[in-house]
């Protein structure tokens, strides 16, 4: 009778607390999934675009349908503010997976915004911040035929190509290399296309304002020197040869190694399989290593090139300051920022061809 009491009072007592717990039915919300911002330099006032996913009776319908938003406003505060007044369910924003920004806005700086998002209590810091080609809210507001939402699409699209050769970068990572001493942040670049969107580039940040870009054909050397790849593809115009040759499957490892306060090297050890070629022999161990070779020589030519280029803007994607601070104990920002420009940085290239991927 005793064990009858104490089972009764446990299943009473998870009942109450079960009716405590806040739960939110879908289709009472309004699920801000991404956010746009433009700047509008007439009435000198920010311009957001809220996109929320239509579902039909559940998020598992066929239904890939968007609404959106668009409000004007001084802070991101009163974006919000209007866009719960034109939305006809309460607004959540727990589940934003990008943060676009119209690229006039980037170039002016963004600083102002990423205070706004950051000070916003349920946004999550993994989502992905994004520079847009022209205006965002031209991208945001357009209909798209695609097999899932336009916020999953960009979210897809940002997750697949930081896969392969766009290096990772989310708010959080932003915000760190923003803030941190000694590095300057960066996000992807995307513009309209027949699909939906592409990844067009790569902007750089000095301070919160967008300074500098390259193309997709130098995402892969730069992500060499920035992080370890596990994934990643490089196609080799062999001119010797007469032949474009793509390296797969490619494995990758760097490392800073101070010579002096003035001179860097940096170490890159790349393991790839080759595919499509026709007249490679790698059974042919000198032919081997002079394709190894040649395939090095390429990838220090471009990596110079970067970081002249970067070394020129003043800006430090690489984090070459923030591993000089960690090296030398009398490190100082002031100086670190004078001397930078003509910091001696060298990459040396280590190219092993693990096999060949026979797709002929």
């Amino acid at each position: 009778m005793k064990v009858n009491k104490i089972l009764l009072t446990f299943i009473c007592t998870i009942m109450l607390l079960t009716g405590c717990v806040r739960t939110t039915v879908i289709d009472d919300i309004e699920l801000i999934m991404l956010y746009g911002f433009d700047w509008d330099p007439i009435k000198e006032q920010y311009i957001g675009t809220a996109v929320s996913p239509l579902y039909g009776f559940s998020e598992q319908t066929s239904v890939r349908e968007n609404t959106y938003y668009t409000s004007r406003s001084k802070t991101v505060q009163g974006i919000n503010a209007k866009t719960q007044n034109k939305a006809p369910f309460q607004v959540e924003t727990g589940k934003l997976t990008s943060i676009m920004f119209g690229e006039e806005l980037a170039e002016k700086g963004i600083k102002k915004i990423l205070q706004g998002i950051n000070e916003i209590p349920d946004i999550g810091r993994n989502l992905y911040p994004v520079i847009v080609k022209g205006k965002a809210e031209d991208l945001l507001a357009k209909k798209y035929e695609l097999q899932q939402t336009f916020p999953h699409y960009i979210k897809s699209l940002m997750e697949s190509n930081m896969k392969r050769n766009l290096p990772n970068m989310n708010l959080h990572l932003f915000n760190y290399q923003n803030s941190g001493d000694g590095m300057d942040p960066f996000m992807p670049i995307v513009s309209t296309s027949t699909a939906a969107a592409d990844v067009i580039g790569l902007g750089f940040f000095s301070k919160d304002k967008l300074v500098h870009e390259i193309g997709p054909d130098q995402f892969f050397t730069f992500k060499s020197m920035f992080e370890n790849i596990t994934d990643g593809t490089y196609q080799f115009e062999w001119r010797k040869k007469n032949q474009s040759i793509d390296v797969i499957s490619i494995r990758s490892s760097h490392k800073k190694e101070w010579v002096s306060k003035d001179k860097l090297n940096i170490i890159i050890t790349i393991d790839g399989f080759l595919a499509e070629t026709v007249s490679v022999s790698v059974d042919n161990t000198r032919e081997k290593e002079e394709l190894e070779k040649e395939i090095g020589k390429d990838l220090e030519k471009d990596a110079v090139r970067l970081i002249k280029e970067f070394q020129e803007t003043e800006i430090d994607p690489l984090m070459i300051g923030a591993s000089a601070r960690s090296k030398f104990r009398d490190w100082n920002k002031d100086e670190w920022q004078q001397r930078y420009p003509a910091v001696e940085i060298t990459p040396i290239v280590k190219f092993h061809i693990k096999q060949i991927n026979i797709s002929q």
